[in-house]
C-alpha cells in the first residue's frame, strides 16, 4: 500500500501472468510523484515486456524531470522504438498505457491503446475511450455494446507505444479531482474483457481493504477464462488534506465515455446504434511504423486472447467490407423478393389451369 505525503490518496497494485507463459504487463506506483502506470505489452514473441518495462521507466524519469505527463507517454513511443538499435527487446515491440498523475487530490490520466481508466463512486463510469478497431465500429454506432464484447476482433488496436510515428500518435487525455470513497481503477484489457461491470463494481463496493479488493478483481479474472495477463492499479480518494476538494471537484467533472448504474444495472452513455456500414462511417485507418503485413484475399480473424495491432492492409479490407455491406444486403433483399414473386405467380398460374378442372 502505498500513500501520499498529504495523505489525499492511497494506492495499491496487483499483476498475474494468468494463462499465459509469461508476463507481458507492466505496473508502477511512485508515491513521490504521484505517478500510477499500468502497460500491457503486445506482441508476446516482440519482447512486449522490454516495452512495457521501457515505458514505466520513461514516465517516471520525464514526469520528474518536466512534471507533465503527455510529452512523457510521446518520450516513451519514440524510446521504445529506438530500444532495439540499442540491443533491448526485439524489432516491433510495442505497448499500451494508461498512467494517472496526482496533485493533492487532482489527477491527470492519459492513455494509448486499450488499457482503461475507470472512477468508481457508486457508478462505475468509464474515463478512457480505446484506441481500437472496435471502438471505432461502437462510437459510430455500427455495432452495439454487446456486440463489441463479443466481437472477435476486440483486442485488435489501431495505436500502440513503439509502433507510432511521432506525429501520428494519439494520446488521450481526462482529468479530475479524486474525492474520499471514490476509487480510481487503471487496469489491462485481461481484466476489463473478462470482467463485466456488474461484478467489477460488486467488489469496488465492497467493506474490504483496497489491497483486498485489487486482489480479488485480478484473480476474478483469471478464474473467469481470461488467458492474458491481468493487472490492476487502485487509487483511493482519502479524507482529509483540505476543504476545498468538493469546490475543485464540482468545477473539474472528468469527461464520461459511458457509466453504469449498479442499482438498476442500466448503462447510461452508450452510442446509439445505426445502419452498420454506411459510407463515410469505417473506423480510421492506424498509421504505424511497423511494416505492413502481406497483403491477403480475405482477413483471418485474429486470436482474442492477446492484444494485436492491426495492419494498414487488414484495416483497409475492412473499410471495403464495410462499404459494400449495404449493396450485398440490396441484392440478397432483391433476389428474396423476386422469388417470392416468383413464387406467388406459378400459384396463380397453377390455380387458373388446375382450378376449374378440379371444380367440373
Amino acid at each position: 500500500m502505498t500513500r501520499d505525503p498529504d495523505a489525499r490518496w492511497r494506492a495499491c497494485g496487483e499483476t498475474d501472468v494468468g494463462r499465459r507463459e509469461h508476463n507481458e504487463d507492466a505496473f508502477l506506483i511512485d508515491h513521490q510523484l504521484g505517478l500510477m502506470v499500468v502497460a500491457d505489452g503486445v506482441g508476446g514473441h516482440q519482447a512486449g515486456e522490454v516495452a512495457s518495462q521501457i515505458t514505466c521507466e520513461v514516465l517516471a524519469r520525464d514526469v520528474h524531470e518536466s512534471n507533465d505527463l503527455e510529452p512523457a507517454i510521446r518520450s516513451a513511443n519514440l524510446e521504445v522504438h529506438d530500444a532495439v538499435a540499442g540491443g533491448r527487446g526485439k524489432q516491433g515491440m510495442a505497448t499500451t498505457v494508461v498512467a494517472a498523475q496526482f496533485s493533492g487530490a487532482h489527477y491527470q490520466l492519459a492513455w494509448v491503446g486499450d488499457s482503461r481508466g475507470y472512477l468508481w463512486d457508486g457508478q462505475l463510469k468509464l474515463l478512457t475511450r480505446d484506441h481500437s478497431y472496435v471502438e471505432a465500429l461502437l462510437e459510430k454506432g455500427q455495432i452495439t455494446f454487446e456486440e463489441a464484447r463479443r466481437h472477435p476482433r476486440k483486442n485488435v488496436i489501431v495505436q500502440a507505444i513503439g509502433l507510432q510515428e511521432e506525429d501520428k500518435l494519439r494520446v488521450g487525455t481526462n482529468q479530475g479531482v479524486l474525492l474520499p470513497g471514490q476509487i480510481l481503477a487503471l487496469c489491462s484489457d485481461g481484466l476489463s474483457d473478462v470482467l463485466d461491470c456488474d461484478r467489477f463494481a460488486s467488489v469496488l463496493a465492497q467493506d474490504l481493504p483496497l489491497e483486498e479488493r485489487c486482489r480479488i478483481l485480478v484473480m476474478a479474472a483469471v478464474e473467469q477464462g481470461g488467458r492474458d495477463n491481468v493487472t490492476l492499479v487502485l487509487v483511493e480518494g482519502l479524507a482529509g488534506g483540505g476543504s476545498d476538494a468538493a469546490a475543485d471537484a464540482a468545477a473539474l467533472e472528468p469527461d464520461v465515455v459511458w457509466r453504469y448504474d449498479p442499482a438498476s444495472g442500466e448503462y447510461h452513455g452508450l452510442p446509439e446504434l445505426v445502419q452498420p456500414g454506411l459510407p463515410g462511417s469505417e473506423p480510421p485507418a492506424p498509421a504505424r511504423r511497423a511494416s505492413i503485413a502481406p497483403k491477403r484475399s480475405r482477413v483471418a480473424p485474429r486470436s482474442p486472447e492477446s492484444t494485436q495491432m492491426m495492419s494498414a492492409d487488414e484495416m483497409a479490407e475492412l473499410r471495403r467490407e464495410a462499404l459494400e455491406l449495404p449493396a450485398r444486403r440490396r441484392r440478397r433483399r432483391l433476389l428474396v423478393a423476386s422469388m417470392a414473386a416468383a413464387v406467388a405467380l406459378l400459384a396463380i398460374a397453377a390455380w387458373f389451369v388446375i382450378g376449374p378442372r378440379s371444380g367440373g
